[in-house]
């Protein structure tokens, strides 16, 4: 039995990633289960999910403890210890990275990969949604499922355009996927943080859920407070100026505010995680 456990946050498609890879092992004839793991998280907050494939029928019903593959979607998150936790010996984490698998830092008897799954997805879907970019990686660096079985389940989920741009983000994940190599360290840190944390109002920082950050252009800005009026998390305070500026800690990087903002003042400017 494989099984695989997918970090990510809120609005990248953790659970729709689940649910396409266990649709893509029913395609081949397999035995598959997808479980969720969420509760009142938000956009941008931690999710978890489990797949479990096999060639007889999946009898087990709780939580995947001990996966054989571990996969994450968010490029900090993918800095973490935590998603290399509990991976059974000599097994694989496939991370959303810009730098390659040496650089990681995780530790334990691992085997990573990584690929850049938040510019493939940017470039093929326009939007850092991450679960596809993810899929064809996982086919390339596991073996696990073919490429022809992912764009036919993710054909079952979407359609039209949007399943065109999701199948190119698998097709180009497929390519670009580094090869796998064993982390460096084989003991962990003894202080972790805690990539499990999530819910309306437990965090006091969500800077680190940002894949892209407001930058604000005081000469365009003309005073109109549409940006703090909208802001889902009063992440804006305004200055004697009659400007706005930016509280960090509480932007989760969501854009309302460049979207709302009248005269463009308001850019959002990609974070990259680098190593």
């Amino acid at each position: 039995m494989m099984e695989i456990r997918i970090h990510g946050r809120g609005g990248q498609g953790v659970v729709t990633a689940s649910r396409i890879i266990a649709t893509a092992a029913y395609e081949e004839g397999k035995y598959s289960q997808a479980i969720p793991m969420y509760g009142t998280e938000r956009r941008g907050a931690p999710v978890v999910a489990y797949v479990r494939i096999d060639d007889k029928r999946v009898r087990e019903r709780e939580l995947v403890h001990y996966p054989d593959l571990s996969m994450c979607l968010d490029p900090y998150i993918s800095t973490q210890q935590a998603v290399a936790n509990d991976v059974k010996p000599r097994g694989k984490v496939l991370l959303n990275a810009s730098f390659p698998p040496e650089n990681s830092g995780l530790a334990g008897d691992i085997m990573i990969a990584c690929v850049d799954a938040t510019s493939i997805a940017l470039e093929t879907i326009g939007r850092p949604i991450t679960n596809t970019a993810m899929l064809g990686a996982l086919a390339k660096s596991t073996g696990i499922l073919k490429l022809e079985s992912v764009e036919k389940a993710i054909r079952k989920y979407f359609s039209g355009r949007v399943a065109d741009m999701n199948i190119a983000a698998v097709r180009k994940s497929y390519e670009k996927v580094s090869g796998w190599a064993p982390a460096k360290n084989k003991f962990p840190p003894k202080v972790q943080a805690d990539i499990h944390v999530g819910g309306y109002g437990v965090l006091r920082d969500v800077s680190l859920w940002r894949v892209f950050t407001p930058y604000i252009d005081e000469a365009k800005c003309i005073g109109c407070k549409n940006c703090w009026l909208f802001c889902p998390e009063a992440a804006l305070e305004w200055k004697e100026t009659n400007k706005p500026a930016l509280i960090s800690n509480r932007c989760k990087g969501c854009g309302v505010c460049a979207n709302e903002c009248p005269v463009k003042a308001i850019e959002m400017k990609r974070v990259v995680v680098s190593r």
